[in-house]
This record gives C-alpha cells, sequence and structure tokens, in this order.
C-alpha cells in the first residue's frame, strides 16, 4: 500500500492501483520532565504513517499556503476496509471518517454522495434521458435500483436519523460539530457493480476473456462544505466530482485470480 494525498480513492480491478493515507493523528504536546520543552512535532512524510497530512512541515497542506486571510477548507481522513466478491459483483466495505470542522460555522448536519445511486430507473438522471429520448439498458442490481446502500451509520457511537433523496443521503448529527472540533462518522456499506449502458466512471465489463472492474467513488464520500456554497449536496448526473482534500487508509481484500 502506498500513503498518498488524494482528491478521491480510484483504482482499477485486474491492473489495479491504490490511493490512499493512513488516518490523521493529532499532534499532542508532550513536555519532557527534564527540559519542559514540546517535543518537535513529526516532519511531514506523505509515504509512511502515521499520517502527517494536517503537519505544519506539509508544504501543501493549505494552513501553510493561505490564499488570503482567514481562508479554511475542511479536512478528511478515511479508513475503508472493504471486499471484492466477483461472483456477486458487490464490494462491501466498513468506513470509518474523521471530520474536521476548520470552518468558522457550527455544524448540525453533513451530507453524503452515493454516486453510484444515479443509474436506476428511480434516479434523477433518468429523467434526463427522459426529455433526451434516450432508453438505457438497466442491470440487474440498477433496474432495482440498487447502488451504494449504507448501514449502521453512527456519529461517534450515536444513532443518527438519515434521509435518503438519490445520491444525496442527508444526515442529522446527534451531536453538532463546532468550529475547530472534529466527529467520527462510522457505517457499512455496499456498492453494486452492473453492466448498465448508463454512461458512468463506475462500470463492469469483460474484455480479452477477462472480467473488469473500474471502481470510481465506490465508497460513501462526505459532501464538501465551504465558504461559497455552504454544502454541496447537488444530485450526481454524470458530470464531474467536488471533494475535499484528505487522507485514506485502504484495506482491500480481492479474490486471489485478481
Amino acid at each position: 500500500m502506498a500513503w498518498l494525498v488524494a482528491v478521491a480513492c480510484f483504482f482499477t480491478l485486474s491492473f489495479f492501483s491504490l490511493i490512499g493515507q493512513s488516518q490523521p493523528v493529532n499532534g499532542k504536546i508532550v513536555k519532557s520532565p527534564a527540559t519542559q520543552q514540546p517535543q518537535q512535532p513529526q516532519p511531514y512524510d506523505p509515504n509512511h504513517p502515521p499520517n502527517t497530512y494536517r503537519s505544519k512541515s506539509n508544504p501543501l497542506y493549505w494552513k501553510n499556503k493561505m490564499p488570503h486571510p482567514g481562508y479554511w477548507q475542511q479536512d478528511v481522513s478515511y479508513r475503508i476496509e472493504a471486499s471484492l466478491d466477483d461472483v456477486s459483483d458487490v464490494i462491501s466495505g466498513a468506513e470509518e471518517l474523521i471530520y474536521f470542522n476548520n470552518s468558522l460555522d457550527t455544524l448540525r448536519e453533513v451530507y453524503f454522495h452515493l454516486y453510484q445511486n444515479a443509474f436506476g430507473p428511480a434516479a434523477y438522471y433518468a429523467d434526463i434521458n427522459k426529455a433526451n429520448k434516450v432508453k438505457p439498458k438497466y442491470g440487474a442490481y440498477e433496474a432495482q435500483n440498487q447502488g451504494t446502500v449504507v448501514s449502521n451509520l453512527r456519529q461517534l457511537g450515536a444513532e443518527v436519523v438519515v434521509t435518503l433523496d438519490n445520491t444525496i443521503l442527508h444526515v442529522k448529527l446527534a451531536e453538532p460539530i463546532a468550529p475547530g472540533d472534529q466527529t467520527t462518522f462510522t457505517m457499512d456499506f455496499k456498492t453494486y457493480f452492473d453492466l448498465g449502458s448508463n454512461r458512468r466512471r463506475m462500470k463492469l465489463f469483460t474484455a480479452w476473456g477477462y472480467k473488469h472492474y473500474d471502481a470510481v467513488h465506490w465508497y460513501p464520500r462526505i459532501s464538501v462544505y465551504d465558504r461559497k456554497f455552504g454544502w454541496t449536496a447537488d444530485q450526481h448526473l454524470t458530470k464531474e466530482f467536488y471533494g475535499d482534500f484528505g487522507t485514506y487508509d485502504v484495506s482491500l481484500t480481492l479474490p486471489k485470480p485478481y
């Protein structure tokens, strides 16, 4: 596994690469009994844990190169353990997300993108197809509107109220996230690959006698909260993506032939 700052986690199975990084560990100032001086923070190292993304020595971290006074962006850190079943064509996983609220606002809700939900007959994207007189072919999962299914979503171990609207999952928080604070979300999920004809980044296909999986945004990804738009909770209509910079620690179990 390689550790790397990333906006999204992309991999293609058969020939695949994995982008990720270990989860953040808050620096703790420890005073030496002899000198009572704080220890030096761990130098920035993008290739080995522990995660030093938020370090003062990281030249790529936004706090170390702010474009103007008062600038901020949120930080995210994902830890994902998932496995691929190449018989059912389903990725099953458990996700832990540490979310850092660097904004000036107290957050009482968050939103997650479930991009793979865009391709069923009940999706908003299906309305665009109808308006353009396009009749897509749906795979077996898509025909049942199965894309990404989230279960057991919790904040700091507490249950939260969730509302699903196609590709957007709205979460009413159990505990508000104050400016400068962080919280942790945990959840289980399943993402279904399919052979439908709708244009998408994530797809299943066969070539040269082998089954291929192109897996893009296959995990629940938190929406961006920024100064200009607030929460960007736009439905996915196969256009480009907007995501927070952060870190990923991904453990992926594949069938033996891959």
